[in-house]
């Protein structure tokens, strides 16, 4: 087996397994379009597999490329689909527009299996080179220009939606660019200039394309790109390390201390020794690595621990609340912060504590409060708009300017609100974790202090 052949089936292997795994996730929204996308690129990279693999005359070999061609043609429809989808227009086509975009593949099938797509396929150095027909060009014309106008469509629409579908976009647009890039530089820009060895990347490009759009679609919370990038280098350094260490290790010990690993009993000492003394070098290495480069993750470990001890300490609410507006400015950059606390006489009515106002909240007309009474969790704007469950909640959100809201608990009685305006920037997957760690300390800070002063007013 060939190395572009082992990669082939690797790259078929993933997308098997995300096809399942979309399978097995039947509410998610736009399902039956991603895995078409995915099983459409699935049967590409599956064709051509087969093609690596099974030897056969070249008149097998021939329609076996024809056929290989078949999925590419009609993954720009479903790509299609999937844009109009996403941006909910799909719906409102009339039937006849829905199957125009997929005449043109129709038609253009007709022709897979003649000489005008291909008209021949060489097999050189164990790799196969076919020469294409007069029409062959046209279909990847057609390919292209019709990703590029989905592209095109879900930029230009792309500010009239919610920031979820936004970042979906995003991720869409990066994959579709990662992918294109590979299939660009492998398939097109190498061979010019002779370079054909790794001709076979181009396809498996295709990979970036289906995993992140996976991802990206079958979610609403996602993760911080520059603490996974971070996360990653760390610990495929940590790994490196460690390998050359014990790697330098065993060449010194046979080298210069002559001793022989292919005897049994040295190689079970050297297991030994390694099993033991692994943990501790990793933690050397771990100090090192993390002395030497900037951790972005310090920032969410240093606002934690000094919330904690804000909310352990504190005896005044301004001051509470001033230190935890500022340890929360570290990992969100927010545009304003209110706390709204219950009357002591009239807990159906919240008012303004922080910064101090006259502003009022109540129960009554609000289904903010309704909502966190009932749920007892954050409310965040942007998932409550997306997943569209409450259409009078998303409107009173929008209306007051509210991105984020931690409820304040004590003994399962709504003591208040705190409120964040994020300007509709959409949090991280760190930074939701963040705030739910703050509003779990922050349930027990404000009653213990409510209570704190209601002793010292009795006295």
């Amino acid at each position: 087996m060939t190395l572009a052949t082992l990669i082939l089936l690797l790259v078929f292997t993933i997308n098997t397994c995300l096809l399942i795994f979309i399978i097995v996730h039947p509410h998610k929204q736009l399902r039956w379009q991603i895995f078409l996308m995915v099983f459409l690129i699935s049967l590409w990279q599956g064709a051509r597999l087969i093609n690596s693999t099974i030897v056969g005359n070249d008149l097998h070999l021939l329609a076996g490329m024809r056929l290989g061609l078949m999925p590419a043609l009609f993954l720009p429809a479903a790509f299609t689909w999937l844009a109009f989808s996403l941006l909910n227009k799909w719906s409102g086509f009339s039937w006849w527009k829905k199957f125009a975009f997929w005449l043109a593949p129709i038609v253009m099938s007709l022709f897979i299996f003649t000489d005008y797509n291909l008209q021949r396929v060489l097999v050189q150095d164990g790799q196969i080179w076919y020469i294409p027909g007069a029409l062959y060009w046209w279909f990847a014309i057609y390919f292209l220009l019709s990703i590029f106008y989905d592209l095109y469509i879900l930029v230009v629409y792309r500010k009239n939606y919610n920031t979820i579908i936004r970042r979906q976009i995003d991720y869409i647009f990066v994959g579709a660019a990662l992918a294109g890039l590979f299939g660009l530089l492998f398939s097109a820009i190498l061979p010019i200039f002779g370079v054909h060895n790794y001709y076979f990347l181009g396809l498996n490009g295709a990979l970036l394309f289906t995993i992140i759009l996976t991802y990206s679609l079958f979610r609403y919370r996602f993760f911080d790109l520059k603490i996974s990038f971070y996360t990653i280098i760390i610990d495929s350094l940590r790994l490196f390390i460690l390998g050359i260490i014990y790697y330098i290790l065993c060449l010194a010990l046979h080298n210069i201390a002559r001793i022989d690993f292919s005897v049994t009993g040295n190689l079970v000492v050297l297991l030994v020794f390694m099993g033991l003394s692994i943990p501790f070098v990793f933690k050397l290495i771990n100090f090192v690595i993390r002395s030497l480069l900037i951790d972005p993750t310090n920032d969410l470990k240093t606002a934690e621990d000094n919330i904690a001890s804000v909310l352990r300490s504190s005896q005044d609410f301004q001051f509470l609340f001033s230190a935890l507006a500022k340890e929360i400015s570290r990992i969100v950059d927010y545009r304003e912060i209110f706390v709204y606390l219950s009357k002591r006489n009239k807990p159906e009515n919240f008012y303004q504590v922080f910064p101090v106002g006259e502003r009022l909240i109540s129960i009554k007309n609000s289904h903010l409060l309704k909502f966190l009474k009932e749920n007892k969790k954050i409310a965040n704007a942007a998932e409550i708009d997306y997943l569209g469950f409450n259409k009078l909640l998303t409107k009173e959100l929008k209306d007051r300017q509210i991105d984020l809201v931690l409820p304040i608990f004590y003994d399962q009685q709504l003591l208040g609100v705190m409120i964040i305006n994020n300007n509709q920037k959409l949090l991280s997957i760190q930074q939701l974790n963040f705030l739910e760690q703050v509003n779990k300390y922050l349930d027990i800070a404000v009653g213990s202090l409510l209570l704190h002063q209601q002793c010292l007013a009795g006295k």
